[in-house]
């Protein structure tokens, strides 16, 4: 089956365009990193940066109160790093050690650019373990990594193999996803209950927010691993 065909957008510095056109239902994740290697030629870095800075208002605020001292001792993992604008954030609350891990080229050549990871990968993160080595973190983070055709569901289940006992997963996502993409309709409660039940985390918080993106609200979820 081919498919679908998506546009680009006329103007890349529209979010709701953009959205419009690249989060819809039936997207490839391939046709999603092609799409964020020509926005990362686009203005993305500065658009995003400009106009999406709650979740990374939410996500620092959460970190502080996770490790509320210190942090330059702990080793954080960027899910979906982007052009490196998390990392950044990261950086300037005062952790030191970061990797990235993006699956498009031009995104992650910005985020080099940025020099504020350790280790920067270039792939997607799924149900299969990747060439990262369990337990390298103490914490993973995600900012936007929900959506049509973007992360699996079942990827954070490889992020809770990545993540240290005793560390966290902090994921900033457009809540609305949940009750939108399939995958996500019929796998993330039930993973949550098993991931619980088999004692490889148990869920600390799952709190709605406001301005996600464009508007849209956002949901914070925090896993604690076990």
């Amino acid at each position: 089956m081919a498919a679908m065909k998506v546009d680009k957008p006329t103007d890349w510095t529209d979010l709701e365009e953009v959205a419009a056109k690249m989060l819809v239902p039936g997207v490839t994740p391939q046709q999603v990193t092609d799409y964020y290697n020509t926005w990362a030629k686009s203005g993305y870095d500065v658009k995003i940066a400009q106009e999406c800075s709650r979740p990374q208002t939410i996500l620092g605020d959460q970190l502080k109160e996770l490790f509320p001292k210190n942090r330059e001792k702990y080793s954080v993992l960027d899910v979906g790093a982007g052009t490196g604008i998390t990392g950044q954030h990261l950086r300037q609350i005062g952790f030191l050690t970061i990797d990235a891990l993006e699956p498009s080229p031009e995104m992650l050549r910005v985020a080099r650019e940025k020099k504020v990871y350790r280790n920067a990968y270039s792939c997607y993160l799924t149900c299969e373990p990747s060439e990262i080595p369990a337990a390298s973190y103490d914490a993973a983070v995600l900012v936007g990594v929900v959506g049509h055709g973007h992360l699996p569901c079942a990827a954070f289940e490889e992020m809770a193999r990545l993540v240290k006992q005793g560390g966290y997963i902090v994921n900033c996502m457009r809540k609305a996803y949940l009750h939108e993409i399939p995958e996500y309709i019929q796998n993330w409660e039930p993973m949550i209950a098993r991931l619980e039940k088999e004692g490889k985390w148990k869920v600390v918080k799952m709190e709605s927010y406001e301005n996600h993106f464009i508007g849209k609200d956002g949901l914070l979820t925090v896993f604690h691993v076990c």
